[in-house]
């Protein structure tokens, strides 16, 4: 009745595109046919690779692979799909799902990485648009910024190291957790600010932890402003992170992992380091070059932001979405 619905609506009304976003998660991948039927272009746009598996597709990475561009195996391999999943398996889903993916005029990926994979499982007729975000309309308010610090008691010796975002082992809790105890053995000065849901579970690391919850976008300003260093380090091929681009905006360097989208938006070197989470050795030296060296951290600020205003706006990734329309 849905799809009977949406098709009554479309007859009624004179459309040319149909944009699709995340059709796996709420309708049914055979609104593609139903538009094609009633000759309505459609582009999707992909976000995550949940067209091909059915989580985070972790099988694609070896964690033994401790080189510093360690290369995904980007094919599904049903037996793994099997392992990991039980009675969710289902060997048809993918095939069917295919078959309507390569009935759109356009799959719009959100990053180079994701296309990759998707093009390796025979999903085909990809373009890549990188998302964008809404710059900062006004000034921070610095009060705001100090009744921050007053009420999570950060002091003005620590250094601020941000983890945030929908957080899970596949985000790299365990890396995290290595290199917090290597801070300590080393007498660091520092925090982390958990931002989302906490899930350090560890007596040791209480007094190093702040756990914020879910903030809102003016505090998460805040957080930004006061971070040292955001920490992005997925252990599966992650899009293209948003708090990538958050920090960038803000200024804050990001260690950031080799697997995923994140390294199209951070510069190796220059707007933060693109490391393997899987080798804590270099992850570790990462951050600690960001955290000592304050001439770096302030380049790398100064060329974040500079990065972002250029590239990845919300103005930015409409301007692409329209001129790949009008060239269409």
């Amino acid at each position: 009745w849905v799809l009977k619905s949406i098709k009554l609506i479309l007859n009624d009304n004179k459309f040319d595109f149909a944009h699709l976003h995340n059709i796996h998660a709420h309708i049914s991948y055979a609104v593609i046919s139903l538009l094609n039927s009633i000759f309505i272009k459609q582009i999707m746009t992909a976000h995550d690779l949940m067209s091909i598996d059915y989580g985070k597709f972790t099988q694609g990475i070896n964690p033994k692979d401790l080189s510093e561009k360690a290369k995904i195996n980007p094919k599904i391999n049903p037996f793994k799909t099997f392992l990991n999943y039980k009675r969710s398996y289902n060997p048809f889903r993918n095939i069917i799902i295919k078959y309507y993916l390569n009935k759109l005029d356009k799959i719009v990926t959100v990053s180079k990485a994701l296309e990759y994979i998707l093009n390796a499982n025979g999903v085909n007729n990809t373009y890549t648009i990188n998302n964008g975000i809404s710059e900062y309309s006004e000034g921070i308010d610095f009060d705001k910024v100090r009744a921050f610090r007053d009420k999570y008691d950060i002091r003005s010796d620590e250094k601020i190291i941000l983890w945030a975002g929908r957080l899970s082992k596949e985000k790299g809790l365990d890396q995290v957790v290595l290199i917090l105890n290597r801070l300590i053995e080393h007498n660091y000065r520092f925090r982390l600010l958990v931002v989302g849901g906490n899930i350090i579970n560890d007596e040791k690391l209480d007094k190093y932890v702040i756990s914020t919850g879910w903030l809102s976008s003016e505090d998460m300003r805040i957080v930004y402003e006061i971070s040292h260093i955001t920490l992005v380090p997925s252990i599966y091929p992650d899009p293209f992170p948003t708090i990538v681009l958050e920090s960038m905006q803000s200024g804050t360097p990001v260690v950031a992992t080799c697997f995923g989208g994140a390294k199209e938006a951070v510069v190796d070197g220059k707007t933060g380091f693109i490391i393997n989470p899987f080798n804590t050795d270099v992850f570790f030296d990462s951050v600690l070059k960001i955290l000592d060296d304050a001439q770096l951290s302030y380049k790398m600020s100064v060329e974040s932001k500079k990065i972002f205003k250029s590239s990845y706006t919300v103005k930015d990734c409409i301007n692409r979405y329209l001129d790949y329309f009008l060239r269409s």
